[in-house]
């Protein structure tokens, strides 16, 4: 039988606050010195009258029951993979394909570093700089772009480029993520709002101990994007000058620039998302910024007993009220273009099936919007 103290692993990061891992699950919390003090008690001494009478800290007898319940529910309490808790079906977030690339990756460390090396980073800065220059100095390269020259073969090699800079995207994460010596446990494919999308876990960012090299791994993606988007339309130009038309290239760098500039979104869960996490040091800013504005909306006499006034700082109380109001009213507005996009690639197979399909999920997602409600009763 596998400890609790084997696969349960506690960083001690800024102001007196833990980032605790979970390594069977490969997930992470962040909490304070006598939450984490009391994780540790609850591992090393699981009988509770044992656990009581060792117990000497702060936390009131409520609150330990609540931590105890949290810990439980989050599975770490848990030691064995059967034991594990059945993981909540994320409706936004569908995973269809995964695999591990820590082994490649470990095995190319070498040239990861060549490529991410300074002096190459700013060589792409550089070639992208120029790619500006060139298409800035050529006002007549924007009466060239034009969807009429687009067919059905044009299209699909188009998409085509686009999936396999998307793979790009997600490796450029997990290389610059292995380069820093973090762990990429899986990358793959997923439906994200019900469109086909690649990701990569680069959730081992959170023990980085500089805050730059996490915005580096979570920005590396973008960067790629723009360095393919700088190639495409410098290879567009070099042939237009040798009298050579290859438009294609230039709607692929046109679609990858306005691909990367909807990734920095934070919204969503995208990767702006992400780096704006990290840049204002708020984990779980999503659920805290909803919560937030929940607690102004519901009155006091219906919030449920245990629910305490947020500690948060107060530039932090704006920020997630600020954050909260605009990720609510653009969340519905992303759904209504995920459902449309789903409508849209189905129509032309499947008829008014396609609306029926639509009709569906959309109960699917009244049902995940409740469940995600009744979450937000609860503290962080």
């Amino acid at each position: 039988m596998t400890q609790a103290a084997e696969v349960v692993e506690f960083h001690e990061t800024e102001n007196n606050s833990f980032m605790i891992k979970h390594k069977l699950l490969n997930k992470y919390i962040k909490v304070g010195r006598r939450e984490a003090d009391y994780l540790k008690l609850l591992i090393s001494h699981p009988e509770d009258s044992e656990r009581e009478r060792l117990y000497q800290g702060e936390l009131t007898e409520k609150e330990r029951r609540y931590l105890m319940e949290k810990f439980e529910e989050w599975g770490f309490l848990q030691t064995e993979a059967e034991e594990m808790p059945a993981k909540k079906r994320d409706m936004t977030l569908i995973k269809l394909f995964r695999f591990n690339p820590n082994r490649w990756l470990e095995k190319n460390l070498y040239i990861i570093r060549i490529l991410l090396h300074p002096v190459a980073v700013a060589a792409y800065g550089l070639l992208m700089l120029g790619a500006l220059y060139m298409m800035m100095s050529d006002p007549d390269l924007v009466n060239r772009i034009s969807l009429n020259g687009i067919g059905i073969k044009e299209g699909l090699i188009l998409y085509l480029m686009m999936i396999a800079t998307t793979a790009f995207h997600e490796m450029s994460h997990a290389a610059v993520c292995k380069k820093y010596g973090g762990s990429v446990p899986e990358t793959g494919v997923m439906l994200f709002y019900f469109g086909p999308a690649m990701f990569c876990d680069v959730s081992s960012t959170y023990l980085f101990k500089k805050k730059r090299h996490k915005l580096a791994v979570l920005f590396a993606g973008i960067y790629s994007q723009w360095m393919m988007t700088a190639i495409s339309a410098i290879t567009f130009y070099g042939l237009l000058q040798a009298g050579i038309e290859a438009p294609l290239l230039l709607y692929y760098s046109i679609a990858n620039l306005g691909m990367s500039l909807l990734n920095l979104i934070p919204l969503v869960k995208l990767d702006g998302y992400w780096m704006l996490c990290h840049s204002l040091g708020i984990v779980n800013l999503r659920q805290k910024a909803f919560r937030a504005v929940f607690s102004k909306i519901l009155p006091r006499s219906k919030r449920k007993d245990g629910m305490k006034a947020n500690a948060e700082r107060p530039f932090e109380k704006r920020v997630l009220l600020l954050y909260g109001i605009a990720a609510a009213a653009f969340t519905p507005l992303f759904w209504g273009w995920g459902i449309y996009q789903l409508i849209d690639r189905l129509q032309p197979y499947l008829g008014m099936f396609a609306y029926a399909a639509a009709s569906i999920l959309l109960i699917m997602l009244a049902v995940h919007a409740m469940k995600f409600w009744r979450t937000l009763r609860e503290t962080v």
